[in-house]
């Protein structure tokens, strides 16, 4: 909870005890500097002490750079490195993992290739061309929702006439308009459709609470219909709870209900359509329309009609939020921009909070900007140092109402002297005449003329001052109360001025102020010095936020409390905190709500609604309360200063999810959370020092997150166009490193060829509302009858995880054995499975009645259950549109329960996210994961796997990851599976052969010269032609297998052989379905998909870690109806289950469906699919099964081995 004395050791606390806040801002915002300079190494100055170098260094891990020191006493320098030298894997930890086929896999493969050789030519006739050159959209019927009414002039009147009369009638609705007549935007209304109907964009920039969010669509939409001219507006919000409030507040507004003139779209929800007027919905769904239909627009002829589509008949675009720079947002304005010489029609308005309004102007050509002034009370603002004071004095109340009202009474200046100080501040901006403001400032020295901010732009007559360089008149205020720490609406204070005008003496005058006056006082200075050393500055102090708002409900009656917290974590530890106090557990005096993106959108409404009398409202929220949501009610804000940011480390490819600093944007926008409704109060849990410290801005989220989806969809706007040429078009473009891995891993799973061609694969996965990786997964488990888990997995990685983290100790002990339990069901050691058996589960016990007892015992979300059920919902419909899938899904999941299988549907989706699994070197160590690069990641605490022990001579087993994230405690892997060597080598994108017991050095030169090989070129055998002959020639020949240039196996000629023939065909089946998604594989392709079923099932049987000497016969699992054939973990978890019941509880919930078939007879119904019928549309399940002529005399050594050595697959060649 931030607090020192939970940790451990004494070297961390004496760090923490002896570098103060200023080193800290110091240190940290050189190391900010140097990262984002081209630089790769930085080094620190002589004379650091001991524990500040201690503190860079923790700085560096958290940062992802390494740091080093060298040199002797005075002489010790620090060094700064970006990135870590490539060390490749360990070799003194390399093993050769044996490959052996079981004898039920040989005979699947004899009859394979007996009916099918493996000749050169085999599959000429299923070949296709990688790049469709063009995406064909034509499939992608235009959702109604976005297309104009068809509403006649006298349509258009009935509706005036309609809502003319509600307005005049309904008492409550008189009410509405005279509210709304009141919002400062209220008087722009005619300015603003004036200045649309000149211009085609135009820019809204306005503080929080004018009213443009709720307003500005509802003045278009009375615009048009005066003219008796339909139209369709569409307002994008970032989030989906801004989209449904907004909505349902302008129908409110306007005595409708919501889906008449306003409805919504957004993900799973809808209400309206193409007969309402106004439609609302988040970025990423306009952005898919935009997508599918923006090529075609833009290529269209300016000369010919314009074609009929749904994106042409959008009269108005309203991108709301702008200034919260989402990777959506950036993208979607990106393409509007290309779009709006196509469509002269439309009208695209930009509205903003007033943050760099002048950036977003100058990127449309200069439109215009409307500056609407906000309508807030003023907001007095506290510091820590502040704060720390106001605890001390206990007895006293900070809150007195005189001095609350002396605050009011100063802040309220007459409307004929605040226009006197605009018209002076503007006057002493546009020139050098300072004498007006001087003369204003003079007649009356108080802090409200001092202080003042103009109307539209928030400059402060101190501002001005330190900008012109007038060092007299800035002592003159400063020495009179001036506040240096005050922003202007663009973020910048008066040393800010002072530094962009390079006005040195002003800058030196306003740096020795901020320093006297941090703190004013020694008793100021003592308790903060004080309190630093108890506490980490970066962490939240929980029991301060506590004692903050006890002093807060001590010393007032009313007003709503909201508390600004970085993450989810935050929010429980804060509310268990508070329900466990005496003081707040009263539910008669006081309410606790959380306020998070992923709370159900009922739970969200609540945070909306005003308390009964005598009940004090507390509100403990992510930054979603920033901007995206009003809460009228709010007088009092917490800001701990801190936020989540999911952001990315190119040059490592490794994700980080930090809590990190606010920006001052953000920062401001949080105090004017408190000014709604009366005067309020902000206090910042930071000090001065360091708000001066912060980012003017948060870095907008497209250059600090992986882009493979957003590549993609540059290649499906535009197949002709370079991804990088399209992302440089963006307001700030990502980093080339980024773009360069994301186009790499596009290419690896076959999206995009090595030109950046679009192929046919890439092209459908676009199309899929999920990550492209995921996209494969999806296609993978179809052609393997394994869709069910793949639906749950690709729904879950995209929302969240269904599992509940609870708060106490031994409850977290039960919630992960409940997890352990529910993977145990499809043999364990895997995270991803323990959600698919949690899901499987789940409607099982829904099925019951049982679902609250399912959802209590295993620690499970039942709302995120039910979103994930929509979900799949949706995902099914998207491949049913594509034609992948039948409308009858029953025949397309007969081996979701084979673990074989699914954990190879895991891989695909997973690819190339793959490691091996090091044993603990030491005693009470645990296992850690080896990457590719060489890097050693531990597992986090949340795995299933955390806790998994092996010996060593099990080999390494290899495990899939979803990502590898650098967190505040270093860099792990949350999400983890274990995998069997057969699915890597069927899916990975490169496998070399060679002799084993290869000569060491010749592997590493082999290697370092192949590594700089274009991606289109074959890797052969590293040898000479005739060796490779001489290596292949015999199928009982040893060779070793390399996979990914890292990973080796050990296995017959014959048996490689094989394999590369089955990768072969894999991608040419893949394709096939691409191509022709209802048409019937032909002979050889159905055979083949059916032989992988085959060895990937009969692989699952053994086992991910097996005992060693278990050789249990295979054939007996084989015929398991229950599909619990792999050993499960149950008996290793007996007495040790979540405490809530035996694991026989869950097997009765996963048994507790239609018995499937033996898993040999599931295999023949692969293959039956992949051969069916071309009239009975897409894979039927009851056609026979081809029969495949078995050569029982026929030696394993007869088998023809093919002629081709090489078994690189070319990058981005569709299938992989």
């Amino acid at each position: 909870m931030g607090r020192k004395g939970q940790k451990k050791g004494k070297e961390a606390h004496e760090q923490q005890t002896v570098v103060s806040e200023t080193a800290r801002i110091r240190m940290g915002k050189a190391l900010e500097d140097f990262r984002g300079s081209e630089a790769q190494v930085y080094t620190f100055e002589p004379g650091l002490s001991k524990e500040e170098r201690a503190a860079i260094h923790v700085m560096c891990r958290k940062m992802g750079m390494v740091s080093k020191s060298s040199g002797y006493g005075d002489r010790r320098r620090l060094s700064v490195y970006k990135t870590k030298k490539k060390q490749g894997p360990n070799k003194e930890e390399e093993t050769t993992t044996s490959l052996v086929f079981l004898e039920e896999t040989r005979n699947v493969l004899r009859d394979l290739f007996t009916q099918y050789p493996p000749d050169d030519g085999e599959l000429s006739e299923c070949k296709l061309e990688n790049g469709s050159g063009k995406a064909d959209k034509g499939q992608w019927k235009q959702d109604s929702s976005f297309c104009k009414p068809s509403m006649s002039k006298a349509d258009i009147a009935k509706k005036l006439e309609l809502y003319a009369s509600r307005m005049s009638e309904i008492s409550h609705l008189k009410k509405v308009a005279q509210d709304r007549a009141k919002l400062p935007i209220a008087s722009y209304k005619d300015v603003i459709s004036s200045t649309l109907k000149s211009h085609q964009v135009v820019l809204i920039s306005g503080e929080t609470g004018c009213g443009k969010t709720t307003q500005v669509p509802q003045y278009i939409l009375d615009y048009m219909w005066g003219k008796g001219k339909a139209c369709k507006i569409v307002c994008t919000q970032p989030r989906r709870i801004s989209a449904i409030s907004v909505a349902e507040r302008i129908s409110y507004e306007r005595g409708e209900s919501v889906g008449d003139t306003v409805g919504y779209k957004i993900r799973m929800e809808a209400k309206g359509g193409k007969n309402s007027s106004i439609i609302f919905c988040t970025n990423g769904i306009l952005l898919r329309l935009l997508v599918s239909r923006g090529a075609d627009i833009s290529n269209v002829d300016a000369a010919n009609k314009p074609l009929k589509d749904g994106l042409l008949e959008i009269t108005h675009i309203i991108v709301d939020e702008i200034h919260e720079r989402d990777r959506f947002s950036d993208f979607m304005l990106a393409i509007l921009r290309d779009l709006l010489s196509s469509c002269p029609h439309l009208r695209l308005v930009l509205m903003s909070a007033t943050i760099d309004a002048e950036r977003f102007s100058q990127y449309f050509g200069g439109c215009p900007i409307i500056q609407v002034p906000g309508f807030t009370y003023p907001v007095s603002t506290y510091y820590l140092e502040d704060v720390l004071s106001i605890l001390k004095s206990a007895n006293d109340n900070h809150l007195n109402p005189p001095a609350l009202s002396n605050e009011v009474e100063d802040s309220l200046l007459t409307e004929e002297y605040k226009a006197a100080l605009d018209e002076a501040i503007n006057f002493a901006l546009s020139s050098d005449e300072l004498d007006p403001l001087l003369e204003l400032v003079s007649i009356e020295t108080s802090p409200k003329v001092f202080n003042y901010h103009h109307s539209l732009t928030g400059v402060t007559p101190l501002m001005v001052f330190a900008g012109k360089g007038r060092v007299g008149e800035v002592c003159m205020l400063l020495t009179y109360g001036a506040d240096c720490s005050l922003s202007a609406k663009d973020g910048r204070t008066a040393l800010d001025w002072a530094q962009r005008e390079n006005q040195v003496q002003a800058c030196e005058v306003i740096k020795k102020h901020m320093a006297k006056d941090l703190p004013k006082s020694v008793e100021e200075e003592g308790l903060l010095k004080n309190y630093l050393k108890s506490i980490n500055p970066e962490h939240i102090d929980i029991v301060l936020i506590e004692r903050l708002l006890k002093k807060i409900c001590m010393d007032s009656s009313e007003g709503a409390i909201l508390v600004f917290l970085p993450g989810w974590d935050d929010i429980n530890q804060t509310r268990e905190k508070l329900h466990s106090s005496s003081f707040f557990k009263d539910s008669s005096k006081y309410v606790i709500h959380s306020l998070h993106s992923m709370i159900p959108s009922s739970e969200q409404k609540k945070v909306f609604k005003h308390p009964p009398a005598g009940v004090r409202k507390i509100i403990l929220s992510t930054n979603i309360a920033e901007t995206a949501v009003t809460i009228d009610d709010v007088v009092y804000v917490i800001d701990s200063g801190r936020m989540k940011e999911k952001s990315y480390d190119p040059y490592n490819n490794v994700s980080t999810l930090q809590s990190s600093w606010v920006s001052k944007a953000s920062a401001r926008q949080r105090e004017g959370r408190a000014g709604r409704c009366q005067p309020g109060i902000c206090y910042h849990l930071f000090t001065k020092a360091r708000a001066t410290s912060l980012l003017d801005y948060q870095v907008p989220e497209i250059k600090r997150i992986p882009i493979e989806e957003l590549c993609l969809q540059v290649k499906l706007l535009d197949p002709n166009c370079r991804i990088i040429d399209f992302l440089q078009k963006t307001l700030d473009p990502p980093v080339l490193e980024t773009i360069r891995n994301g186009i790499i891993v596009l290419q690896d799973i076959g999206a995009l060829a090595h030109d950046e061609k679009l192929t046919d694969l890439g092209e459908k996965l676009g199309f899929l509302p999920v990550h492209p990786s995921t996209s494969k997964m999806l296609l993978f488990a179809i052609l393997m009858n394994c869709l069910d888990p793949a639906l749950t997995l690709a729904c879950a990685s995209d929302y969240r995880e269904p599992f509940i983290l609870p708060m106490a100790p031994d409850e977290r002990k039960r919630a992960a054995l409940a997890k352990v339990e529910l993977a145990s069901l499809y043999g364990g050691y895997s995270d991803q499975l323990a959600v698919v058996a949690a899901f499987e589960c789940w409607q099982r016990a829904k099925d019951r009645g049982q679902e609250q007892q399912f959802c209590s015992r295993y620690f499970i979300s039942s709302n995120t259950m039910s979103m994930l059920s929509l979900m799949r919902k949706q995902l099914q419909n998207e491949l049913v549109k594509i034609g992948f899938i039948p409308k009858d899904v029953s025949c397309c999941s007969l081996n979701a329960k084979d673990p074989g299988i699914l954990r190879a549907v895991l891989l695909a989706g997973a690819y190339p996210m793959v490691g091996r699994l090091l044993p603990p070197r030491k005693q009470n160590k645990r296992a850690v994961v080896e990457t590719a690069s060489g890097a050693k990641v531990r597992l986090h605490p949340h795995s299933s796997n955390f806790n998994l022990s092996f010996s060593k001579s099990v080999g390494n087993p290899l495990i899939i990851y979803d990502e590898i994230t650098r967190g505040d405690a270093g860099m792990y892997i949350k999400n983890c599976s274990l995998v069997r060597p057969y699915p890597l080598l069927l899916l990975s994108m490169e496998m070399v052969v060679a002799p084993p017991n290869d000569d060491d050095d010749d592997s590493d030169e082999d290697a370092e010269v192949s590594s700089v090989e274009e991606d289109d070129v074959e890797m052969n055998i590293p040898s000479s032609g005739q060796r490779s002959e001489q290596i292949m020639s015999s199928p009982e020949n040893v060779v070793t297998i390399v996979v990914d240039r890292w990973l080796k196996f050990e296995s017959t000629a014959l048996d490689v052989a094989q394999i590369y023939c089955l990768r072969e065909r894999l991608t040419a089946a893949i394709l096939f379905k691409v191509k022709n998604p209802e048409a019937v594989l032909p002979p050889a392709l159905g055979a083949s998909i059916y032989a992988i079923a085959c060895i990937l099932s009969y692989d699952g049987l053994s086992g991910i870690i097996p005992p060693p000497d278990n050789r249990s016969d295979p054939q007996s699992k084989a015929v398991d109806t229950n599909g619990e054939g792999w050993p499960t973990l149950a008996q290793r978890w007996k007495g040790q289950s979540s405490g809530t019941g035996s694991i026989s509880y869950l097997q009765s919930l996963f048994s507790d469906r239609p018995k499937t078939v033996a898993p040999h007879f599931r295999k023949q119904r692969t293959h039956a699919m992949s051969n069916s019928n071309p009239h009975t549309k897409a894979y039927p399940v009851n056609q026979p099964a081809l029969q495949l002529e078995p050569q029982s005399q026929a030696p394993a050594s007869s088998n023809p081995v093919p002629k081709r050595t090489s078994m690189k697959r070319r990058r981005g060649s569709g299938g992989r």
